[in-house]
């Protein structure tokens, strides 16, 4: 009981604020017994006891369905209480308070043991304009006249509610205001998984957003609080040179970034741990270089332990692709967390196998193969000599691609010279590439050409060729050298063709309808290049970013759909586009791949098999979590039957059957809320398209991950 004035008061109830307005109150009392002002400030003092006192009512709670059984929800008069067994048996419960006035998760706890206890999601975000719509790359929101904005998140729980999707529970609070975004909080949970996806998911009117956004979740670890309000957290973490390093965090307010690998930074809690990172792919706006940024954060403070992932501002380059917000659009902005009463070094562990600690895995009868490299490799080479190892061999080869495609001279070398030093270069690029390349891992020629056929597109043949890209008036088409054979002089789109169907080249779009083939395929949508056989399509890569879609890359899918609906027959080619990489980049959150139907890989004397795969559509293109070793589309007139093998780390989220009619895109959306983490399993699905004229398949999981193969047509 504290005295004032001879009035009694107490302190009751379980109000998480009371210990803060005891505090002032008895900062108050004190004060105002020594200057005579107890009568005055009793009406102060008697407000503040009151919003200590009495708890804010708890807020509606709905429940829709019921689920399989797998995860149950359950609720009192102030709480939200979700139970479910993970892979080996053990029970977990998850508990989320009512009360706004108190932390939304009051606890998250295996058999009993609490893993995480009083935590709060945190957000942030930064808002920009875009120029040029949202498929334009070459943008930088800062420069706009308008500025940027930075918000904090403000959480005023105001409603919750759960519901099943399929066996998996998604559980959401009201209340989520973000700056110009406001939304709600979700928590996803998995059978057999202690892996939990937080999830923000908001929306704006304001046409034109541009965005990024930081998350987090601050936890209250009672375990690390020293004398003197200090707090001692150790924080784990692989260094980007693949270290395993275990640091205090410092005991400051500020958030602490720092440079990881595999995107993945672990603590311990009391008698658990817990284990941040965010969605391998979805995260990473596209950039030109992967240096690694510092995507992750950890901080700890008074009682409180918080870790989480942030975006950088920019990279000090003249453009930097943010994500979109179209007006009206649900962003879905994701962190993962995964649970265990295990050390924290073992939950860290435990993250890597969702990206097979960021591997391409081997598939028998395939090859993986990256195009679309631009790493000056031949004026390196020049330099060091060709039994130099250049700095990404070990990456890529780390990474377990097989065949990486360069594309060379694309700011480097001398492309447009018509004298030997093209030729020169030339050589030295084939003899590069050919000492480099061993038993399983090719280095392949290629340029990325930006005249003559349309915006940018990439060339490769079959085997070196010699060729200039500009031709005086008097220059044949075709000479010949007794040192390099065969040379051809290229001064137009007729020479370009010619050169093609000469030597068994092929070309595609590179970065279509963005970047410098911004308006293109759509330009030459009646050019004798882009009818021809040997134009493979579009390539395909995560850019540019919109959290509402629940898929990747849809500029680039859109694209190679239109083609196909044009009357041509065009694939999607999974490409990366950047430059200089070393061992500590963060590379795989930019990176897919194509697995080619290759029984090895190709030697350099003999790479047209590459090739020959990507022509003929024997290969599927993924970002690495999701693979499909065996697929079919087999019609029936309008009657389509899909038939697919696949595998998978993250549960799947969806399957999409996309067909075109000849003027339209349609999707048939197959959930897929029933499958489990670390899974595989063969399905068939039928649908009715009419009059369709091609059709392809995708998977895509609950982290944006997916895979997709090229398309079948009907002739």
């Amino acid at each position: 009981m504290l005295a004032a004035s001879g009035i009694g008061i107490f302190i009751w109830g379980t109000n998480e604020n009371a210990g803060v307005y005891l505090g002032r109150l008895a900062t108050l009392h004190r004060e105002s017994s020594k200057t005579g002002a107890a009568e005055n400030d009793m009406k102060t003092i008697i407000i503040l006891f009151s919003l200590a006192m009495v708890g804010v009512a708890a807020v509606p709670f709905e429940v829709s369905g019921s689920g399989p059984g797998s995860i149950q929800i359950t609720t009192t008069p102030d709480m939200a209480v979700v139970s479910w067994r993970d892979k080996g048996g053990r029970p977990w419960t998850a508990e989320f308070s009512l009360d706004p006035a108190k932390s939304l998760i009051a606890s998250i706890g295996v058999n009993g043991k609490t893993i995480i206890s009083r935590a709060q999601p945190v957000y942030r975000a930064a808002t920009g304009k875009r120029r040029g719509g949202f498929d334009q790359f070459f943008d930088f929101p800062p420069s706009h006249p308008d500025g940027t904005r930075s918000f904090i998140g403000n959480f005023q729980l105001t409603a919750g509610r759960a519901r099943f999707e399929g066996d998996r529970l998604d559980i959401s609070f009201d209340g989520l205001q973000l700056g110009i975004f406001h939304g709600s909080i979700h928590y996803f949970f998995f059978p057999g998984s202690t892996l939990i996806q937080q999830r923000a998911i908001v929306t704006t009117d304001e046409p034109d957003t541009a965005f990024f956004y930081d998350a987090g979740i601050r936890m209250t670890v009672d375990e690390d609080r020293r004398a003197g309000g200090t707090m001692e957290t150790k924080i784990n973490y692989y260094d980007p040179a693949g270290k395993l390093q275990t640091v205090m965090s410092p005991h400051v307010s500020e958030w602490n970034p720092v440079a990881v690998r595999y995107r993945t930074l672990s603590a311990a809690t009391g008698v658990g741990s817990v284990a941040v990172f965010p969605p391998p792919h979805r995260y990473f706006m596209a950039r030109d270089y992967t240096s690694n940024m510092g995507y992750l954060w950890h901080s700890s403070w008074r009682g409180n332990v918080s870790l989480g992932i942030r975006q950088l501002p920019d990279d000090n380059s003249p453009y930097y692709p943010w994500m979109n917000a179209p007006p009206g659009t649900q962003q879905e902005l994701d962190l993962f967390l995964l649970l265990d009463d295990r050390p924290a070094t073992a939950v860290l562990d435990s993250v890597l196998a969702y990206t097979h600690h960021d591997r391409f895995i081997t598939l028998d009868g395939y090859q993986t193969f990256a195009p679309h490299w631009h790493f000056a490799y031949t004026v390196q080479a020049m330099e060091h000599g060709v039994s130099w190892t250049p700095p990404f061999k070990p990456v890529l080869k780390e990474m377990g691609v097989n065949i990486a495609m360069l594309m060379d001279f694309h700011g480097d070398g001398h492309p447009s010279d018509i004298s030997d030093i093209r030729l020169e270069e030339l050589k030295s690029y084939f003899d590069a590439c050919r000492a480099q390349s061993d038993g399983n891992f090719l280095l392949l020629p290629s340029e990325e050409m930006s005249s003559y056929l349309g915006g940018h597109w990439g060339i490769v043949f079959p085997k070196p060729v010699y060729w200039f890209m500009k031709r005086n008036p008097t220059d044949p088409f075709r000479t010949t050298d007794p040192k390099y054979g065969a040379i051809y002089h290229v001064g137009s789109s007729e020479d370009a063709i010619a050169l093609l169907r000469a030597e068994s080249g092929f070309m595609y779009q590179t970065h279509p309808r963005t970047k410098g083939s911004t308006g293109f395929p759509d330009q030459i949508k009646d050019s004798e290049q882009l009818k021809s056989p040997f134009h493979w399509g579009g390539g395909w890569k995560a850019m540019n970013t919109d959290l509402s879609s629940p898929r990747l890359g849809d500029r680039g899918f859109n694209t190679v759909d239109d083609m196909n609906n044009w009357g041509l027959h065009k694939r999607a080619l999974g490409e990366v586009d950047v430059f200089q990489i070393d061992t500590t980049h963060e590379l795989y959150g930019h990176m897919n791949v194509n697995y080619l139907q290759l029984p090895a890989t190709p030697s350099f004397e003999d790479w047209a098999a590459a090739l020959s795969a990507i022509s003929t559509g024997k290969y599927f293109t993924t970002t690495g979590e999701v693979l499909m070793p065996h697929s079919v589309i087999e019609a029936n007139a309008d009657l389509l039957t899909v038939k697919v093998a696949a595998v998978w780390t993250f549960p799947l989220r969806i399957a999409e059957i996309v067909w075109g009619d000849g003027k339209e895109t349609h999707r048939h959306i197959i959930p897929l809320t029933d499958t489990k983490e670390f899974d595989q399993k063969e399905f068939t699905w039928q649908m009715t398209a009419p009059d369709w004229k091609w059709a392809r398949l995708a998977l895509w999981d609950i982290a944006g991950n997916g895979a997709f193969t090229t398309p079948t047509w009907k002739n």
